[in-house]
């Protein structure tokens, strides 16, 4: 679904269904380099549950245009303004590695907003080493093999899927493919930039839910394991994967949201 956002075409998937006032809502936020489509399964499912969706491409994202944000704090002001112009007063947010530091500021920073929140593969910092920021600039294809290479344990790289038919490689590389090239090397500089996380997780005061990878080279788990120990109601998951989650393992992590979800009410 598209809206006309600060003068810019702007893409949100909900599912193909129609946003309901009455309904809850979950606000998806991607990572580094990715877009709508990094949280397909969860879209589908959540929806089919009853729940308003909102997963947002950010600018030179998937299908939205407009400038790039260029720090964590620019993603969480973005994300809050364009929510209000869907007259969205509340969510609860499930962000994916660099959204993950989105919605910590968000939680800080724009608390009335925010009615739960899900960390999947996250942790409060995300230093990006600097081979993998030049390989960026230089040759972005080339960051992107990296970049899903890395983000999958050898279950997705072999290519062997709980869902017939599927190559994690293959779908990884082509999400990356849709964006502007250069916005991977501005997500990586962004995360590089943010430090503000153990302040943001220690002022959290809502229950929350971390769902965390135990091969994850991208976000380690310990690190995972830091900002659960900062946030002083997190629960914690820990599935046998890699950095993409969603897609990875999206029957148990949706299992989990939704459990998490049911303990709201």
């Amino acid at each position: 679904m598209y809206t006309d956002f600060k003068g810019n075409k702007v893409y949100f998937s909900t599912g193909g269904i129609n946003l309901v006032n009455d309904k809850e809502t979950l606000c998806f936020v991607h990572g580094a380099g990715q877009n709508h489509y990094s949280f397909t399964q969860q879209i589908r499912y959540f929806v089919s549950q009853g729940y308003n969706v909102v997963a947002p491409d950010f600018p030179g994202h998937g299908f939205s245009e407009g400038n790039q944000t260029t720090s964590i704090e620019e993603d969480m002001l973005w994300l809050a303004e364009l929510l209000a112009s869907l007259k969205i007063e509340a969510a609860i947010f499930i962000g994916h590695s660099q959204g993950c530091l989105t919605i910590l500021e968000l939680a800080e920073k724009k608390p009335e907003l925010v009615r739960g929140l899900v960390f999947i593969a996250g942790a409060m910092s995300i230093p990006v080493n600097d081979f993998l920021i030049d390989t960026s600039i230089d040759n972005p294809e080339k960051a992107y093999d990296l970049m899903v290479t890395w983000g999958q344990d050898s279950y997705g790289s072999f290519s062997i899927s709980d869902w017939p038919g599927h190559n994690h490689l293959a779908e990884g590389n082509a999400v990356m493919k849709m964006n502007d090239s250069s916005v991977l090397t501005t997500d990586l500089k962004s995360c590089n930039l943010y430090d503000n996380g153990k302040h943001a997780a220690s002022k959290i005061k809502i229950n929350c839910l971390a769902v965390l990878a135990k091969f994850d080279m991208m976000t380690p788990l310990k690190k995972g394991l830091q900002m659960v120990e900062n946030i002083k109601q997190c629960d914690y998951k820990i599935l046998e994967c890699g950095h993409f989650l969603p897609i990875e393992k999206p029957k148990e992590l949706n299992a989990h949201i939704k459990n998490y979800l049911n303990a709201l009410k």
